[in-house]
């Protein structure tokens, strides 16, 4: 294989590549689900780092998710 393009994927499972290198089973949970609205696309669009909202636990009491469910609740 000369490319493989994982886009949204490697936003909300970062770890994913190392897994599958390292012959771990894949963390199907963590698996983009693009989910309504696109969280990671809205909150680019409105200033806020691009990343997965709803399953990264970075962002999970973040004040950047915060500002996002404001931002979404206007539109």
């Amino acid at each position: 294989m000369d490319f493989v393009g994982l886009g949204r994927m490697v936003l909300s499972y970062p770890e994913l590549l190392r897994d599958a290198i390292a012959g771990e089973p894949v963390q199907h949970k963590l698996i983009c689900r693009t989910f309504r609205f696109s969280d990671c696309t809205t909150a680019q669009r409105n200033g806020l780092p691009s990343g997965c909202y709803p399953l990264d636990r970075h962002y999970e009491t973040s004040e950047k998710a915060a500002q996002l469910k404001i931002i979404k609740t206007k539109h």
